[in-house]
Order: C-alpha cells, then structure tokens, then sequence
C-alpha cells in the first residue's frame, strides 16, 4: 500500500518571521524617546537607562536577525538546489515535549535524530506535539533537513 503524504510545512512558504528580532527595535525606539526626554536631566540614571535601553534594543535586533536569516535562506537554498537530506519512515523513539514547556520534543526516523521546541529561535519546523504539533510515535513521515533542522515536513494521511 503506497503512503499518501501531506506536507504540513514547507520552508519555501513561509516568511521570515521579522518579528522576533523586531522587538528589539522596540526597546531602541523607546529608549531614543527616553532620552530625548531626559535630554537635560541631571540624575545619571535618567540619562544612563534610556541609553542603555536604546543599545539593547539595537543588540537584540542584530543578534538575533544573524541567528535567524541565515538559518532561513540557508534551508530555502537547500532545499531548492536539492543539497538538503532527506529520511522517510516511521517515527521512533518519540518524547513529546511537556504541557508546561522547558523541554525539547525528540524523535528518530530510521536513526536520524531530531529535536526542537516551541520556544526556539528558529526559521524550521517547531511545532510541538503539546502545542498541536502534528507529529507522533508511528506516523510515516518524509523529513528534508538540514543539520537538525527541519525544512519540508510530510505526513501520512490518514
């Protein structure tokens, strides 16, 4: 009996998610307006935080945006000039992430590790089982990857 697959994600249909490291700019924004503010005031603290904010904000945005766009075009090429590895069949060794978080789920198919959280700052799958994810212990599924990431998912219909 031949397996009908369903893809359930797909890098190459999905936007960078631009909001994560946006918040940083935030925190930037608000400690710019802060500090013109307190542009004449005399406690250093009221001239120490705004600042501090402002340089935070800016460190977030960069620090995250170069742990996450690359990751996203990296998976995107990989999987369009057909570099990224592919594993299909059952899943093994299943451990759904808990109710309350603070754990990865993991998984194997045909030996190939997997993990991931809700919580990640990553561009490929991380929908965990907890929090509606689709994937659980048996189910047939057809993963392109890269490293452990995740960048086209495919499960048996059923």
């Amino acid at each position: 009996m031949v397996e009908v697959l369903v893809t359930v994600f797909d890098i190459m249909h999905e936007p960078y998610r631009w909001y994560f490291p946006a918040l940083g700019l935030a925190f930037c924004a608000l400690g710019i307006a802060l500090s013109f503010y307190h542009r004449h005031a005399t406690s250093w603290r009221n001239r120490l935080v705004p600042r501090f904010m402002a340089g935070f904000g800016l460190f977030w945005t960069v620090l995250v945006f170069l742990g996450t766009f690359p990751e996203w075009i990296a998976g995107r090429w990989a999987l369009e000039n057909g570099t990224a590895a592919v594993v299909e069949g059952p899943v093994e060794n299943f451990v759904p992430m808990p109710e309350e978080g603070h754990a990865e789920e993991s998984f194997t198919v045909h030996g190939v590790p997997f993990h991931y959280s809700d919580f990640n700052m990553t561009s490929a799958f991380r929908n965990t089982r907890s929090h509606g994810g689709p994937i659980r212990a048996g189910v047939h599924v057809r993963i392109h990857y890269r490293g452990n990431a995740i960048l086209k998912l495919e499960i048996s219909k059923e």
